[in-house]
């Protein structure tokens, strides 16, 4: 039986004001590039059938060529993705069934849909391309797209790299791509043009990526265990981190440091068995730290700010919120500094590489086993602390709160392992929420004391260091109480 073609490609997201950075890429100086204007139509029903199905059809027009495409969504990681691609010659923007294999049509794109099918949305981009043969003797077509998505009146720009392996092995990708990471910021990057323009033909804007929990299997090996919890921290991390550098909204920051937080946590537990090197923990520990000081101004600004707003006079209040706004643009601007550098991809890079090794790796050990030691460790830990909670220091009830955090994330990575009730699982979010809000309000207080170098807030200080008290003492109490029921519902792992 003849193997039908498949493509396999890493994609890489680009920031666009590297663009002439990349294009003058001392790896890519060697080869002679190629550069084409492509229109390319995409069909699909009008409510998105194929799309829905992970099934993307188009026609596009290279030069005087027209050529139309079908793929499917095949298995992705990490940028990197392994899918069905089946490419005929056609005479203009129309499709032509007849030319593709019968079976295999039918099956994705039924006959009944056909007649339903019309361009739903369409991309416009420069492709500039380079053949590399790689030192294991691959061959990969290095192509860099800027343009955009068109769907109506609505656009979505595209600026990004593509690896296509021609022939060779697929880890030949990730070790050109490191190689090009270390010179220009490129971020491995999931989603298709397909996806996104399908996104964009339903109306939708992108949008900030929450944690997804990977599916596990009980008798898995432990290290594949972690590979596939740790593809889907780094797959959050990658989603929000354009998002974070190109956008104002600053969910992508929070759910950037959740990602890494997550990943962390994770990488904590399974430490002793698949260590993640160390320089790329480390680098992952730097970034993690220059986006949570960058939460922390968004948190006192968006949240902490309207919350003191009544109980400080209207000049100190305004004086506040001026210092405390120029300190968060100042902080951003520091955060996607340290975001926007070629570091930050080569460490992403590598440790897909390293994943990859990883996931193959034998273990005798099985992974529901392991967990169930792990989550009851973690559980220990937290309700060992009910009954002194009250006397906590804020650097104990910050220590707490790291303490609730991994054995939440712990049971989110987990869950397809465990039967964790629901009320178990809210207990543990409202523990965590508290734990949370009481820490803003220490923040708050290192905040402002870091903008009252002049004393001219000397007021606000004092007056904010009495609420913060104030809340303190309530909150203890609550907390005191979550904690006591909390440990009463020692969960079956």
């Amino acid at each position: 039986m003849t193997a039908l073609p498949q493509e396999t490609e890493l994609k890489l997201w680009l920031h666009p004001d590297d663009v002439d950075a990349f294009l003058d890429h001392p790896r890519l100086r060697r080869a002679r590039p190629v550069r084409l204007t492509l229109h390319t139509l995409y069909f699909d029903t009008p409510d998105l059938k194929l799309a829905k199905r992970g099934v993307a059809l188009r026609v596009r027009k290279s030069g005087r060529l027209w050529v139309q495409t079908l793929k499917t969504e095949g298995d992705q990681s990490g940028g990197l993705s392994k899918r069905l691609e089946l490419e005929t010659p056609v005479g203009g923007p129309v499709l032509d069934f007849t030319q593709f294999p019968g079976k295999i049509v039918d099956k994705l794109v039924p006959v009944k849909r056909r007649a339903c099918l019309s361009p739903v949305y369409e991309t416009r981009f420069i492709r500039t391309a380079w053949n590399l043969r790689t030192p294991d003797g691959s061959r990969i077509e290095v192509a860099l797209d800027v343009g955009e998505i068109v769907a109506g009146k609505r656009k979505q720009p595209i600026c990004e790299v593509e690896l296509e392996l021609k022939s060779g092995k697929p880890e030949a990708l990730l070790a050109l791509a490191d190689v090009l990471a270390q010179k220009i910021l490129l971020i491995p990057y999931e989603p298709s043009k397909a996806a996104r323009g399908a996104l964009l033909a339903a109306g939708l804007k992108p949008r900030p990526v929450r944690a997804a929990d990977p599916v596990l299997e009980k008798k898995m090996p432990v290290c594949a265990g972690f590979a596939a919890i740790l593809r889907a921290d780094l797959s959050q991390l990658q989603a929000n981190l354009p998002g974070l550098l190109l956008e104002n909204d600053p969910e992508y920051c929070h759910q950037a440091r959740v990602a890494i937080r997550r990943l962390r946590s994770a990488a904590r537990l399974f430490r002793k068995l698949c260590p993640i090197p160390d320089a790329q923990l480390a680098e992952i520990a730097a970034l993690g730290d220059a986006l949570g000081r960058l939460r922390d101004a968004d948190v006192f600004v968006l949240e902490t700010l309207p919350r003191i707003q009544a109980g400080l006079s209207p000049e100190q209040f305004g004086l506040l919120s001026r210092r405390a706004r120029a300190r968060r643009r100042a902080q951003r601007g520091a955060t996607l500094a340290a975001v926007h550098s070629p570091a930050t991809g080569a460490c992403l890079i590598t440790l897909q590489q390293w994943l990859s090794r990883m996931e193959s790796a034998s273990s005798e050990v099985r992974l529901d086993r392991y967990v169930a030691g792990k989550l009851e460790v973690l559980f220990d830990r937290v309700v060992m602390s009910a009954g002194n909670v009250a006397h906590y220091s804020a650097d104990e009830r910050h220590a707490l709160r790291v303490r609730v955090k991994r054995l939440r994330y712990a049971c989110e990575h987990f869950s397809t392992l465990t039967s964790l009730k629901k009320p178990f699982l809210s207990d543990l979010a409202e523990l965590q929420g508290r734990l949370g809000m009481m820490n803003d309000e220490v923040v708050a207080l290192n905040l402002i004391a870091e903008m009252n170098t002049d004393g001219r807030l000397n007021e606000a200080q004092a007056d904010i260091e009495k609420w913060v008290n104030g809340e303190n003492s309530a909150g203890l109490s609550l907390l005191g109480e979550c904690l006591q029921l909390f440990s009463r519902n020692r969960p079956i792992w």
